[in-house]
Formats: structure tokens, sequence, C-alpha cells
């Protein structure tokens, strides 16, 4: 349930995030079929980010798993997604001996973000000289 809660709030944020762009960017010249596949695309591109981020999660939180850090998959993928995203709640923290670890899968987080916002840029600048 959690994750088609997810995929919901993200397509809609998505979409909501489209028609700001077609507005800032001044698309509104385009017609309605171009815009649905744009905003479709988009909703595309960012699910598939979304879902490359929790694998790449998922493999600290196999990690973290295998080496008994916690007891269960769900605290170790919990405190994984949580480090990956830079959250850092604190309500569970890693045994002293895998703490180097957990920083730097958050900086690993903030460097994979940073590169998708990188790659969605150059997918949003090709569509952009596409339209002009």
């Amino acid at each position: 349930m959690q994750l088609i809660s997810i995929i919901i709030l993200l397509t809609l944020t998505v979409v909501i995030h489209s028609v700001w762009m077609f507005i800032v960017l001044k698309f509104i010249n385009l017609n309605v079929d171009a815009v649905f596949r744009i905003v479709f695309r988009n909703v595309a591109i960012v699910i598939s980010m979304l879902f490359a981020h929790l694998i790449e999660a998922s493999l600290f939180a196999g990690f973290y798993y295998f080496v008994d850090a916690f007891k269960d998959w769900n605290t170790s993928f919990y405190f994984s997604l949580v480090s990956y995203a830079t959250v850092g709640y604190g309500d569970v923290t890693l045994p002293e001996h895998w703490r180097l670890i957990g920083g730097v899968e958050g900086l690993v987080g903030a460097l994979m973000v940073g590169w998708s916002v990188a790659v969605l840029v150059a997918v949003l600048q090709r569509l952009r000289g596409m339209s002009a």
C-alpha cells in the first residue's frame, strides 16, 4: 500500500511540477497532445529515478542486514533510506563499528540525487531545444 501511495503522490507531484514548468518556460503554445506526452514522459523519468534510488538504498540496506547491523530487513531498509536521503532522523542508529558506512551512504545519496538532477536538467534542456 505504501508503494502505491508513493507512486500516486509522486505522479501528482510531477504533473503539478510539469505544468508549472510549462508556464515558467512559456511552452503554452504547445498543443495538448504534446503537453500530455511531455508530462507523461516526465512522470516516467521521475518514477524511474525514484526506483533507481530505492534500489541503491536497498544495496546499503542489504549490506546492513547481511552484517547483522540490524535484526530485520525493515529496520535495515528504513535506516538506509533516511541515511541515503540525508534525513537522518536518529531514531535508529548503526552499531559503532559500522557508523562510518552510514555517513558515507548519506554522501553517496547526495551525489546520486545530484546526478539525477543533472540528467533531468539535460532532458528538460533537450525538450526546450526541441520546442524553441
